[in-house]
């Protein structure tokens, strides 16, 4: 079966008027309503308008930076690389959005990225991970073997499920210490109940 999701045949060069933040955004309609059942299902609904004047959408629970950053994704200057020296925060909106809009191949993009700081906080690679079932092993461990305990803050980022698990993983961690030479990662795998899809590493984040 031929992969029709970026014919020219279904191509739509119409445009969309998006306001947000009292600023107006031209866009091209094709790509969003590729990408975004939401967004596509927006736009099929007939609305009103002045006559002679295109159709216009007010976003709410958007700002300005955050759907400047995911316009940034469709018309970036290089065709094939989205490797520009962005800050994380960047990635962060577009995932925002992303996940607001049900634009799974925009989520793999923004995540493969944030997923590849080095820095990143083992609390929020657990979740992204986990949103995702990606290889998580080495944020778990750092969580489950530092001194501090988790934040409340924390606890509402993870949810309920995450924080018992890895309450879990850090009680068999203290306990396996005493009582068998078993690796941390061992652990982190057997309580888990499963190996990641796939390591975020092995991503290509880029965008077909």
């Amino acid at each position: 079966m031929t992969d029709t999701s970026c014919s020219l045949d279904s191509f739509d060069s119409t445009n969309v008027n998006l306001i947000v933040e009292g600023t107006k955004y031209k866009i091209h309609r094709f790509f969003l309503s590729r990408d975004s059942p939401v967004l596509r299902e927006m736009f099929s609904k007939p609305k009103e308008q002045a006559a002679g004047r295109e159709p216009e959408w007010t976003l709410s629970d958007v700002t300005k930076s955050e759907l400047e950053h995911l316009l940034w994704v469709y018309y970036n200057p290089s065709i094939n690389s989205y490797s520009a020296n962005l800050n994380i925060a960047v990635w962060r909106d577009v995932l925002k959005l992303a996940d607001m809009w049900q634009m799974y191949r925009i989520q793999r993009i923004a995540r493969g990225h944030i997923l590849g700081y080095q820095n990143l906080d083992p609390i929020e690679k657990i979740k992204l991970c986990e949103d995702c079932r990606y290889d998580a092993k080495d944020a778990y461990i750092k969580v489950c073997t530092r001194e501090e305990a988790s934040t409340s803050t924390e606890f509402q980022v993870l949810g309920i499920d995450l924080v018992l698990l890895i309450m879990q993983i850090r009680e068999r961690i203290i306990g396996n210490r005493r009582e068998s030479e078993r690796t941390e990662e061992d652990i982190v795998v057997d309580i888990i109940g499963r190996e990641p899809d796939m390591p975020y590493a092995m991503l290509n984040p880029e965008y077909c």
